[in-house]
């Protein structure tokens, strides 16, 4: 049996897991995945349980809550560092409290974001005076390229 990539959709055996993870949250069993193709690593199964992220099942998504980390992570800084664009729109992707979001706009993006936990885009309206930001939605999202 195969699955699919979930970018490049090229098949990748099912069996070829490169590593398993059982949440403490819900019991579940994950399996990471390798596409060779255009190297993306992502979890199966592909399931979203917005009330891990709400209920604090990480010690991460309390810090996101209260609002008060105030350090970039490694990984965006090298965005910051290595992106050749200086302006324009940007979305993040599960932007959480918003950091990352503040320092796009103070280097001059018009910013969006979005995330399927609703406490940080609280956080992150306020940190940021985001106002632009998605409600995730599953059922409103049909495809993305």
């Amino acid at each position: 049996m195969f699955l699919r990539c979930p970018v490049c959709e090229r098949e990748v055996e099912e069996g070829k897991y490169t590593e398993t993870y059982v949440s403490p949250f819900n019991n579940q069993e994950y399996k990471l995945y390798h596409c060779n193709s255009c190297d993306l690593q992502w979890w199966e199964p592909l399931k979203i349980i917005p009330e891990f992220y709400e209920n604090e099942g990480e010690e991460g998504y309390l810090v996101f809550h209260l609002g008060i980390r105030e350090e970039l992570r490694e990984d965006h800084k090298i965005f910051f560092d290595k992106l050749p664009l200086k302006s324009g729109r940007l979305l993040d992707v599960g932007c959480g409290d918003g950091i990352f979001l503040k320092e796009a706009e103070k280097a001059g993006f018009d910013v969006w974001g979005i995330d399927l936990d609703k406490k940080s885009i609280e956080v992150c309206q306020k940190k940021v005076g985001l106002e632009k930001h998605l409600p995730y939605e599953p059922e409103g999202v049909c495809h993305i390229r």
